[in-house]
């Protein structure tokens, strides 16, 4: 009978930090972020945290500042810098809200939607570029087996916050 830990492999049972599920995804997405980072600076002149920004305001029109913080998972104050160099290099705007003042809409310009647009199309083709070593089958493996993995770590997550009484929160976010 074969045995279980063996053919689980070092994904269930790692014995070094490279063989660690978490780490290996983490090199896999330096990896590829650094690439789709060059491709982002060469071909538009925007870097990875700017096409984050554009994407979520691109896809929600209207966006106050905090809620772009929470939906990119950056801290308010880099946010704030990030949304002032685009608004200042034309790709967003911000308008004060007409029911409450003091929060800021965001939007994009006519400058921001083309960037968008074309930030968006190559790392749609970036990503087909990624994943084309991939069999059809084996792509539809990996989109399910990243969704429970996804949904774990999140009730793994949930638990540490809950033993650590609430503490550390938002604590490992970029």
């Amino acid at each position: 009978m074969p045995d279980p830990v063996a053919s689980s492999g070092a994904i269930k049972h790692p014995g070094h930090i490279d063989e660690f599920l978490l780490y290996r995804i983490h090199k896999l997405t330096r990896v590829g972020i650094r690439g789709v980072g060059l491709m982002f600076r060469r071909e538009i002149g925007i870097s990875r945290r700017d096409w984050r920004i554009l994407a979520f305001v691109g896809q929600h029109p209207g966006l106050s500042l905090s809620k772009l913080a929470g939906l990119t998972s950056l801290d308010t104050v880099i946010a704030s810098r990030c949304v002032a160099q685009l608004v200042q290099r034309g790709l967003l705007a911000s308008a004060r809200q007409r029911e409450n003042k003091r929060i800021l809409s965001l939007n994009l310009t006519e400058s921001g939607e083309a960037a968008y647009a074309r930030a968006h199309a190559g790392g749609q083709h970036y990503n087909m570029e990624l994943a084309a070593c991939l069999t059809d089958e084996e792509a539809a493996q990996l989109d399910r087996l990243l969704g429970k993995l996804e949904e774990r770590a999140r009730e793994l997550t949930e638990r540490e916050v809950q033993r650590s009484g609430g503490a550390g929160r938002d604590e490992g976010e970029e």
